[in-house]
């Protein structure tokens, strides 16, 4: 919480573009400082927190019409939330930190939540005040009611006719009347053709974001949604609320180079910033750079191609969005952040838990209708990342490098570009470094300063340069101040205002976090892939799942490890209509194996047609040996979600959850707390066997089984409201659904 009463003058990214090198070596030194931290940075107590978002909806029965509430800003403030929302150190705080004896108890006490603002006006986000410490009575008896507890709390604030809800996305922003008070389109701040600017939250920080992606980008993010298509969709399908006619004419502008100044690069110069590095071993994406000394383990970059690679968007069978904000901070969200015990472990956690990611979206998988109408796509993931896509032209490849850093193969949202493994890879023989398989720019100036300067090992020091080919979108003057060199130079840099700022603009489906000095919390790691599930029992189970998961992957040494390549294969798959039944993910054949450095190094991919294929036919992964037809010697396995998690024994497969369910014993619980772990992981189990649906899947029957659709793809009001007051009714138990909750 801040105790600032001035208002902070922040900085729009056109502003701070003169400085963003300087920030950048700010944000380098933060990490420094944060790797350097002594190293008593082990925390033996494993700790962990939440993060969840809401929406607010408002009910008009007679018209049989929900819009969406702009009032969150409100109702944070009437449940007395202060906090500076821009603060980079907001953070829950260690229990040793300031909380003392009773600091735990405060965990699941709903009125001393952090509330904090989204982007949207109609969302908001809670965190509890203290990290949790692991316990698994906890997760067996509390965290569903600390959850409940905190939506009635939210509840009691609202007005009559309004409703909350964790969903990811309302599904009708952007069709039509979706808003309470909505304004005309094409407002300054949001500069959107579909979106009003009074969906936008008015605090400072969220515009200039938004302006920010704009801005850097030099043109609009366009984001093409492939509709459903029913027996009566208009086919193709061409959305008309974006004429092709001004796409083209905004491509044109961007081609043309008259879109905007390529950032990542000076203002007002015209000398090009030499390019950064690249690694992996795919197609090269980087500018000639400056001459410099040799480095025996980064080879010299190869030029990259100065033909602009034409870009031809179409709106042929999709739906367009044109905002960032269809991708930041407009649904509800759930996250989960473990506070490692050190850094070791975190690294650890963070490369085995990212090829978990797809396959806990798909299992969560919830929004398949946007913008009024029924997708092809049951998950958001892709939307998002694309919404938020701030690369310049140069950056996607579609101009000629003359001031970027190079190309970049991805959203700043989106998977891992890198594992990053152990510090001393003799100490874990199960990472390889043929995993990372794919091609990703970092930033060579950082990159070099940690680790010849420094001694940060390679894999680390990569992961955190690729941060720093992108620009932070705003700047307070507050944190502009705190980077002066005098503070650099005086190692003060600790306070890490500078590194979060570009952590934020790199969000993965796993992240990684250095020490946070003002809560008191060691290394941590984010998982980000979940969708937020209709009931508190859902997203109390999914939690549950995780941690226990990181437990078993720390205490058995799990490997887990796919080729990057696969992994975004898995992620690609994962947001397809019914997932969990209809599609196969890699995945280890063999999950304890591996570690010796010898067994399962094979890099055979054992590959099946379709999900209900029985019979296996064994490719390679580059540089592999000879091929055998049998699944058993394959390294990789495709393999239904089921079979990952409930095990297969014709694939020779355990199931992650069969591990979950051995480690349990061995922590010698009360025969309540297990009986509860085993309801909780239950519905995991019937989730992934088909047994019961995704909320993707129940929302998508809901339309298509309603009197009013007419098989068109779209999602009318008398829909919607119907919908969203059934799943209202469902959340609050007035309601059955035994095919979503057993």
């Amino acid at each position: 919480m801040s105790d600032d009463s001035q208002p902070v003058r922040m900085y729009s990214w056109k502003e701070i573009l003169p400085r963003m090198e300087e920030i950048r070596a700010v944000a380098t030194d933060q990490f420094i400082a944060a790797w350097r931290s002594p190293r008593p940075s082990h925390t033996p107590v494993f700790t962990w927190h939440e993060t969840m978002g809401y929406i607010i909806v408002r009910c008009d029965e007679a018209a049989r019409r929900i819009v969406l509430s702009p009032r969150a800003p409100d109702v944070i403030k009437e449940l007395g939330c202060t906090h500076d929302p821009v603060a980079a150190n907001a953070h829950p705080r260690h229990p040793s930190k300031g909380g003392g004896a009773g600091a735990d108890a405060d965990t699941n006490d709903a009125a001393e939540t952090y509330w904090r603002p989204a982007h949207a006006r109609f969302a908001l986000r809670c965190e509890p005040p203290v990290l949790r410490t692991f316990s698994l009575a906890g997760l067996a008896l509390e965290i569903q009611e600390c959850l409940a507890a905190r939506r009635r709390l939210l509840k009691a604030k609202l007005r009559p006719g309004e409703m909350l809800l964790t969903i990811n996305q309302f599904p009708l922003l952007g069709a039509d009347t979706y808003i309470d008070g909505q304004g005309p389109a094409n407002g300054p701040l949001l500069r959107s053709r579909i979106l009003s600017d009074s969906c936008l939250n008015p605090a400072p920080p969220f515009a200039l974001e938004i302006g920010g992606i704009y801005d850097r980008r030099g043109s609009v993010p366009y984001t093409g949604v492939p509709v459903f298509h029913d027996t009566a969709t208009p086919w193709p399908f061409v959305d008309c609320d974006l004429p092709p006619a001004s796409l083209n004419s905004n491509l044109a502008l961007v081609s043309a180079g008259e879109s905007g100044r390529d950032s990542a690069c000076s203002m007002g110069s015209s000398t090009p910033v030499p390019a950064a590095a690249a690694a992996g071993s795919r197609t090269p994406s980087l500018g000639t750079p400056k001459k410099e000394s040799p480095r025996p383990d980064v080879p010299p970059p190869p030029a990259a191609s100065r033909t602009a690679i034409p870009e031809a968007p179409s709106n042929t069978n999709c739906l367009l969005l044109d905002s960032p904000l269809f991708g930041i901070g407009s649904g509800g969200v759930l996250r989960i952040t473990m506070c490692a015990a050190d850094l070791g472990e975190a690294r650890l956690l963070h490369d085995h838990l990212a090829p978990i990611s797809a396959i806990m979206a798909a299992l969560t998988a919830a929004t398949p209708i946007v913008k009024g109408h029924l997708i092809d796509r049951d998950c958001y993931w892709d939307v998002q990342c694309s919404a938020v896509d701030d690369r310049t032209a140069q950056e996607r490849g579609i101009a000629p490098l003359t001031t970027a850093k190079g190309t970049l193969r991805k959203s700043r949202y989106g998977s891992i570009d890198t594992y990053v493994g152990p510090e001393d890879p003799s100490a874990d023989t199960a990472f390889r470094k043929q995993y990372n398989d794919c091609q990703f720019t970092y930033d060579k100036d950082s990159y070099w300063k940690m680790k010849e300067d420094v001694g940060i090992d390679q894999l680390l020091a990569l992961h955190v340069a690729r941060l720093f080919v992108r620009d932070i979108h705003f700047a307070s003057e507050r944190v502009l101040s705190k980077g002066s060199k005098k503070d650099r130079d005086s190692h003060r840099s600790d306070s890490q205002e500078h590194f979060k700022r570009f952590v934020g603009c790199n969000r993965q489906n796993v992240c990684l976090y250095p020490p946070n000095t003002s809560a008191g919390s060691g290394w941590e790691v984010g998982f980000m892939s979940l969708e937020v599930q209709l009931t508190d029992a859902e997203n109390a189970a999914f939690i549950t799942f995780i941690l226990l998961l990181s437990r078993v992957i720390i205490s058995y040494r799990l490997n887990l490890y796919l080729p990057i390549s696969l992994m975004d294969q898995n992620s690609s798959r994962a947001q397809r209509v019914n997932a969990v039944r209809d599609q196969l993910f890699y995945f280890r054949r063999d999950v304890f194996g591996g570690r010796d450095g010898k067994s399962n190094g094979s890099g055979r991919i054992s590959r099946r047609g379709n999900a209900s294929t029985a019979r296996h036919a064994v490719h390679h992964a580059n540089g592999s040996s000879s091929n055998t037809n049998q699944p058993e010697n394959a390294e990789y396995v495709e393999l239904t979600i089921d079979e990952i998690l409930n095990g297969s024994k014709t694939c020779g497969v355990t199931g992650i959850l069969n591990i979950i369910y051995a480690y349990l014993p061995t922590m010698r619980l009360e025969y309540e707390v297990e009986q509860a772990l085993r309801r909780q992981l239950q519905l995991v189990r019937r989730r992934a066997s088909g047994k019961l649906c995704t909320l993707a899947t129940w929302m998508r029957n809901f339309v298509q089984n309603h009197p009013d659709y007419r098989h068109d793809s779209v999602v009318s009001p008398s829909i919607n409201y119907d919908m969203l007051c059934t799943m209202n009714d469902i959340e609050e138990g007035r309601a059955a659904a035994p095919e979503l909750l057993g």
